[in-house]
């Protein structure tokens, strides 16, 4: 590129070098794969990768996702039995992965989004570290800690040897870590200064506002959306939910979504499978949301996604006062915390006989999550951070700099 003389550079040609260096910088459009675990079924595809990419596209990168599983292992590890079927999906997912991971030199920049292979961590992410220059690391649960509590998961021996501290090494290789919320952050700043927080957030256009409904004949619907993972939180706050029906019982009524197989048997209760076409409607169905945690290091580092999700329709939520839930949910004022049974049905039964409180609740939880854990908020920040990844930012500044020295 030729500059301009010193002696004849005007605002013009100012303008004129800026945009033949903006013009260079973009001709090659980058190209970016993202390497997840599971298909779209999964909320990390969903929420950590594919609600990011149309502000990607907009900035001039062109993405690519490649997950490990099909949509059929997927479904067949969240169930019971299905032997063959998950092992011949596994054997054919391991292989796809190889193959496709063999020839990475399409991409400019890789992001390994929790793992790259469902065990055997670090090894295949350090071999893709190994067959590329420019790999980032995402992760958004305390995956060096391990899955220590198990029994609830399906396959409870194969899951002892999954994760721990095998990522360590990888968060001390890759060239930048992104980092779910403030604590999985620390935790990677101990192997890698280069992380960067995007917490889990959610698209305020689809999760639109629900208006409070006032007391009237109909029961209000008080409920939890999960997995099989969290249903065994329930367990800690099932005597505040039979207290709460043992009280109200023409006031109350009860929604679970996500392990239709675990049951509380609290009167007036309804459980249903997970359905992605209607996860949003589930959740919308609920006046009042449920997120009980343990206080365990891997609960820690949760992002209080779901509290996240109710909050953005305004549904009043309450919650344990775990890891970044504390950062989320503000105590009686956009919603409650509560550790004890006790404070679970003090913080219940204030929600179910008072209107002015659960509607305060409701337009300070919206709020809340409009302006600090919005998509409409993220998504921006996402593209910039990738600019940066590329020098795409400081490359104009430094031709900006340029101009106005001269």
């Amino acid at each position: 590129m030729q500059w301009p003389n010193r002696s004849k550079n005007t605002q013009a040609d100012r303008e004129v070098v800026v945009k033949q260096a903006a013009a260079e910088v973009v001709h090659h459009m980058r190209r970016i794969l993202f390497l997840v675990p599971h298909p779209v079924e999964d909320a990390g595809y969903r929420y950590r990768v594919q609600q990011f990419i149309p502000y990607l596209d907009r900035a001039g990168y062109e993405c690519t996702i490649w997950p490990f599983s099909t949509e059929q292992l997927f479904r067949a590890l969240r169930s019971k039995g299905q032997l063959g079927t998950k092992v011949l999906h596994t054997m054919y997912c391991s292989a796809r992965r190889l193959i496709r991971l063999a020839d990475l030199s399409p991409f400019d920049l890789i992001v390994i989004h929790r793992e790259v292979f469902p065990f055997l961590t670090p090894a295949l992410e350090k071999w893709v570290m190994q067959r590329h220059r420019k790999v980032v690391f995402s992760f958004d649960d305390a995956i060096y800690v391990g899955h220590k509590h198990v029994s609830n998961l399906n396959h409870p021996i194969l899951y002892r040897f999954k994760y721990g501290h095998g990522v360590d090494e990888v968060l001390r290789r890759t060239e930048h870590v992104i980092a779910g919320n403030r604590i999985l952050a620390d935790y990677a700043r101990q192997f890698n200064s280069r992380v960067s927080v995007i917490p889990t957030v959610v698209d305020c256009m689809k999760y639109s506002y629900k208006p409070v409904r006032e007391n009237g004949a109909q029961p209000l619907t008080v409920g939890w959306v999960g997995s099989r993972s969290t249903v065994s939180y329930l367990s800690h706050i099932k005597p505040a939910l039979q207290r709460l029906a043992d009280t109200y019982p023409a006031r109350v009524q009860f929604r679970f979504f996500g392990c239709p197989e675990y049951k509380l048997d609290l009167p007036n209760s309804s459980y249903f499978p997970f359905w992605l076409d209607t996860e949003i409607d589930d959740i919308r169905s609920l006046d009042i949301g449920l997120m009980p945690l343990s206080d365990t290091e891997w609960t820690r580092g949760k992002c209080a996604f779901k509290a996240i999700q109710y909050m953005a329709m305004g549904i009043p939520t309450v919650a344990s006062p775990v890891g970044v839930t504390i950062d989320v949910i503000r105590h009686d004022f956009n919603g409650f915390l509560a550790e004890s049974v006790d404070d679970w049905c003090r913080a219940l039964e204030v929600l179910i006989t008072e209107f002015t409180t659960r509607q305060r609740l409701s337009l300070c939880a919206r709020h809340t999550i409009e302006e600090a854990y919005s998509l409409q908020v993220w998504g921006p920040q996402m593209a910039s951070l990738f600019d940066e990844l590329f020098c795409l930012r400081p490359a104009l500044e430094c031709h900006e700099s340029a101009l106005v020295g001269s």
